[in-house]
């Protein structure tokens, strides 16, 4: 990237305007050699915007394999980083990435919405499933590019894992939110104690070793444990204070008004009802696990 002066004003020698946003970072400073021009060519740029994860893996391997000057290297990675994703994407087309996607929660907790609210504008908040600080390269690509909330997004940013991990396992070991694996499901499941009164989280019907390496990397349980309390302990009390199944009742009175099943659950729990709907609102799965648990309970037969 390079720059011209046009009296006191600075201009983008590429789209020959004071306003590009390109000048508001540093990367209208450097100028490439011919190295970095071969490297970075049109086909290039398409496969790291649209390639699938694993082979993201492989053009990254290709690109670190260029020698570069240390200069270059910086300038390329704030290109990237901050230029491409931070100052041009997320400005101008995350929340219409998030609406094309049409996910409005979190993809690894589903208990927040991803829409960051600011005085000047809703952002979205994305997850860089290959971390950007470890894959600079892949800031922009769209597989890379994943819909959650902050805390997903910092404690995945704070995991310990290299990029030699990163680049070899974790596309072996970790579920990827963008591609679904038929032979790897659960459903959250509680336990309560009733010489605490405690709830505890569990999770119940796990297929698949790589489903549990999920949810432990993701923390999954541990972040539902923190809502045991509220969430969870609403459902609870709200079967365990009625004589009659009270689940059961409130979902047959609706049906005399012959609302959808999925209409019940979203006036009842404010949750989706439909799988392939759980990323409209937050605590889908969980509730929908748990109503299934509590509406089988039998309040002689157990210690409810």
């Amino acid at each position: 990237m390079s720059r011209i002066k046009e009296g006191d004003q600075t201009k983008c020698t590429y789209c020959d305007t004071t306003e590009c946003e390109n000048l508001k970072t540093k990367n209208h400073n450097y100028s490439f050699d011919e190295s970095v021009k071969d490297l970075l060519k049109v086909d290039i740029i398409d496969k790291l915007l649209l390639s699938e994860p694993r082979d993201l893996v492989i053009l990254t391997q290709q690109i670190d394999a260029v020698v570069l000057e240390e200069k270059e290297t910086v300038a390329l990675e704030d290109l990237f980083k901050k230029s491409g994703y931070k100052t041009f994407f997320q400005t101008n087309n995350g929340r219409e990435f998030l609406n094309h996607l049409n996910r409005s929660t979190c993809s690894y907790c589903n208990r927040n919405y991803t829409i960051n609210i600011t005085s000047k504008n809703a952002s979205a908040q994305l997850d860089h499933w290959f971390p950007k600080d470890k894959f600079p390269f892949l800031a922009l690509s769209f597989f890379n590019l994943i819909p959650s909330c902050s805390s997903c997004n910092h404690m995945k940013g704070n995991s310990d894992k290299d990029k030699g991990w990163w680049s070899t396992t974790a596309l072996d070991e970790l579920i990827h939110p963008y591609f679904e694996e038929a032979d790897h499901k659960f459903k959250f499941d509680f336990n309560f104690e009733k010489s605490t009164n405690n709830l505890f989280v569990l999770f119940r019907d796990v297929e698949g070793d790589k489903t549990m390496k999920t949810l432990k990397f993701n923390l999954t349980k541990e972040i539902y444990q923190a809502h045991s309390e509220l969430e969870l302990r609403d459902l609870y009390d709200l079967r365990k204070k009625y004589s009659k199944n009270y689940l059961k009742y409130l979902l047959k009175i609706l049906h005399k008004h012959e609302p959808s099943e999925a209409e019940k659950y979203r006036m009842l729990f404010n949750v989706e009802k439909n799988e392939k709907d759980y990323h409209k609102r937050p605590f889908s799965k969980f509730k929908n696990d748990i109503i299934e648990q509590l509406l089988k309970i039998d309040n002689k037969k157990s210690n409810l």
